[in-house]
Formats: C-alpha cells, sequence, structure tokens
C-alpha cells in the first residue's frame, strides 16, 4: 500500500463516521455516547461525552424543547438582521 492509498482510507473513513452520527437519531446519538463514555478513554474524552450524552433531550428533536425568548436563537445568539434579496433579470442574446 503506498502513502496515497492510505490518506484516502483514512479520509473516506473519517467523512463516513462523520456523516453517520450527523444523520444518526438523536436517541440513538445518545446511546452510541453513553456507550463510548464506558470505554477505556482519556479521562477528558470519557467526561466530555459523559457530559454531552446528559445535556442531550434523547427525544428526538435535539433541543427544541428548550425555551428560547423571541429575540434570540434556541443557543441565545442574536438573530441575524433582515437583508432583502434582489433578483436582477438576465439579458437573453
Amino acid at each position: 500500500m503506498d502513502f496515497q492509498t492510505i490518506t484516502v482510507d483514512v479520509l473516506v473513513g473519517a467523512s463516513f463516521v462523520y456523516a453517520a452520527q450527523a444523520l444518526m437519531p438523536s436517541v440513538w446519538r445518545v446511546g452510541v455516547m453513553r456507550a463510548m463514555a464506558r470505554w477505556p478513554l482519556p479521562k477528558y474524552l470519557t467526561n466530555k461525552l459523559a457530559e454531552k450524552a446528559e445535556k442531550a433531550s434523547g427525544c428526538g428533536c435535539d433541543g427544541c424543547d428548550r425555551a428560547a425568548s423571541p429575540a434570540n436563537g434556541a443557543t441565545g445568539a442574536p438573530l441575524p438582521k433582515e437583508s432583502k434579496i434582489i433578483f436582477m433579470p438576465r439579458r437573453c442574446a
């Protein structure tokens, strides 16, 4: 195996893991985080996984059940200001 094949294999594997966790239902994600928190990982990773699993709602809504003020988004960050969208017609030759 050459270096290029190994690099591509690592990138494709990492992309697969990222896509799988991003598309996975939140109930499954919480279960995976709780299971991984029991693995023999470094202490800071175990604490982070356990903290995220505890904060996650696990109901499938990913935080939509948390209260947010009307001026702020669900994260508490200010909402972006409105901007107009202008459509420019193309001239056909």
